[in-house]
């Protein structure tokens, strides 16, 4: 299978590079088009996903006609990952190509990127364009706005990828985040948007703060951005309630949020240990332990061996029903956790919380993170043969596979790397197109949503028998 994958790897990055990039339009440019024909690799203008599809993300996200930068980043370092491995230089200069161009046009005068879930570059109009709501994108250009709506989640950034390009330009635009994301100096509250308003503070979002700012002090060595991730990190966990030490969802919000646990608390502790390696800080693994130890112990359902999707922080009990709001339905985890939901922004992260539980079985040794990496290596194998449904995305096949191998790795048990070769096996078979990778298994399209860029670094691991240098990036 090795070297059929590598060709199958290589052959998406060339159509990527011979017939998605914006060559098209006022302003012909060498970044990538975030969707593609996936039979054809060709762009398809005003093609949108299918309505018998459940939607990937809401609003515009998905960068119709455009791209989008912030979702392609698992993307560009797999083209790195692939230079590296094959010695064709071609797909990191093509990824490199793609993010200078990005910072000639997308950075706002404050220094923050104009990226994340409310920009994205328009390739009609040659221009980076914004969007809140459902306000179509195309009527509001980057010349009547700000960078209000800088946001960053779920990913975290790869900021590797940035500084090897503009040290300066990577830098400025993290001391921007430090500034303009933070309401409170002395506690640590952050918002999500760039608009220091209260309201926001999902634990995603709070996470990925702490990671970026350990990895900037991790090259400055300047002691207020290690100070400032503290307080960030701290705020987050001291929110957590005080009868079942249960994290919440986003402390200040005036919804279901607030009452609520759910495993975007393993998205929290990943960016955590993440940081703890930047800094070598062992209170971000006490504070990532703890908050997901306390979340299996009461998520776990023996009746079912399956994880609860909603935890009642007050008393640890399930919510086994919807909440209030016309889109709770859509946006928040059911009765019960789904490792193929990568619906966004549904706060249901799984297969990041399995992934948490290897790494933290591996630094800590505790029997509790052991325990739960067999029950999430059972649960994939489950529903990949029995109930798995009929449109998985890329973005849940890589993320599923990269856990598999850290089971390996961390436990030693090589059943594991076996599960994951037969997963690899079932991605590949339903998306490779014999052209590309496409995003989903339900229909011929590429999509940068989607989360192409995390299946080809799992297959790449697969195919190298080790973890390559990702540029920066996590899963």
């Amino acid at each position: 299978m090795k070297s059929e994958l590598i060709q199958q790897i290589r052959c998406h990055f060339d159509t990527i590079l011979a017939h998605g990039t914006v060559d098209s339009g006022p302003d012909p440019n060498p970044m990538w088009r975030a969707s593609l024909d996936a039979a054809t690799g060709m762009y398809a203008p005003n093609v949108l996903p299918s309505p018998d599809i459940p939607p990937r993300v809401e609003r515009y996200i998905h960068a119709p006609g455009g791209v989008t930068l912030y979702w392609d980043q698992p993307h560009l370092a797999a083209a790195h990952v692939l230079s590296t491995r094959t010695g064709t230089a071609r797909y990191a200069d093509a990824a490199d190509a793609y993010i200078r161009a990005f910072l000639d046009r997308a950075v706002s005068s404050c220094g923050l990127f104009l990226w994340g879930n409310h920009y994205f570059y328009d390739a009609e109009r040659g221009e980076m364009v914004w969007f809140k709501s459902h306000t179509p994108p195309t009527e509001i250009g980057l010349h009547t706005i700000t960078a209000y709506l800088h946001e960053m989640r779920p990913v975290a950034p790869a900021w590797d990828l940035f500084w090897r390009i503009d040290p300066a330009l990577t830098r400025r635009s993290i001391e921007a985040i430090a500034e303009y994301h933070l309401l409170n100096p002395d506690t640590g509250q952050f918002s999500s948007h760039a608009d220091r308003q209260p309201g926001q503070d999902y634990l995603e979002v709070g996470g990925i703060l702490v990671e970026t700012l350990a990895w900037l002090f991790a090259r400055t060595r300047e002691r207020s951005l290690i100070h400032r991730a503290r307080q960030i990190a701290h705020y987050s966990y001291d929110q957590r309630d005080r009868l079942t030490d249960l994290m919440r969802l986003a402390s200040t919000a005036r919804t279901w949020e607030k009452r609520v646990s759910t495993t975007e608390v393993g998205l929290w502790a990943g960016s955590l240990l993440r940081a703890a390696d930047h800094v070598h800080q062992q209170q971000f693994v006490r504070l990532a332990a703890d908050s997901v130890a306390t979340y299996l112990r009461f998520a776990w359902d023996a009746d079912t061996q399956q994880y609860f999707g909603r935890l009642n922080v007050a008393d640890g009990t399930p919510q086994r029903d919807e909440v209030e709001g016309s889109r709770s339905k859509l946006y928040q985890p059911g009765t019960y956790t789904d490792i193929w939901n990568t619906r966004f922004p549904a706060h249901d992260y799984a297969l990041a919380l399995a992934e948490a539980c290897a790494s933290l079985y591996a630094r800590t040794g505790r029997p509790e993170f052991l325990t739960a990496v067999q029950r999430w290596a059972r649960l994939i194998q489950a529903r990949t043969y029995e109930g798995r449904p009929r449109v998985v995305y890329a973005e849940s096949f890589g993320r599923a596979i990269h856990f598999l191998l850290r089971a390996a790795e961390v436990t030693g048990e090589n059943g594991y790397r076996v599960q994951a070769v037969d997963l690899a096996d079932i991605a590949v078979g339903e998306l490779f197109t014999g052209r590309m990778f496409r995003g989903h298994t339900g229909e011929d399209r590429y999509e940068a949503v989607d989360g192409v860029g995390y299946l080809l670094l799992a297959l790449l691991e697969l195919e190298t028998g080790h973890p390559p240098d990702y540029l920066g990036f996590g899963f």
